[in-house]
């Protein structure tokens, strides 16, 4: 299931959603991201449905067998499919603007680094 923001029509993705669509993008079944993490299938059932998640010590092993990062992939209400970054900025703006009463086209973010 994605959840919609409350605040704007952008629908985001839980842990379990983002783990089962980044694995089946890889063409992995769970017995193959179990057996490499050394879990059970059930362990891989239960993170996909949301009933538990995966512990730290696994997280950078499954990051890679996905694709991805343990930042990415423990990363809140990211949306599906997006750059990280890129959909926090929109986010941000959009939840900006609704508080200061106005639109999301007339509010800037600058990012030093």
């Amino acid at each position: 299931m994605i959840h919609a923001h409350p605040d704007s029509s952008t629908r985001y993705e839980m842990l379990g959603e983002r783990l089962a669509r980044l694995r089946q993008a890889r063409g992995l079944s769970k017995t193959d991201i179990a057996d490499r993490l050394g879990v059970t299938v059930t362990s891989i059932c239960y993170w996909e449905q949301g009933r538990s998640r995966p512990r730290l010590a696994r997280l950078h092993t499954l990051a890679e067998l996905l694709g991805t990062t343990p930042t990415e992939l423990l990363s809140r209400d990211s949306a599906p499919g997006n750059d990280h970054l890129s959909d926090l900025v929109t986010r941000m703006r959009a939840e900006i603007a609704h508080a200061a009463g106005t639109t999301p086209s007339k509010v800037r973010i600058t990012i030093e680094m």
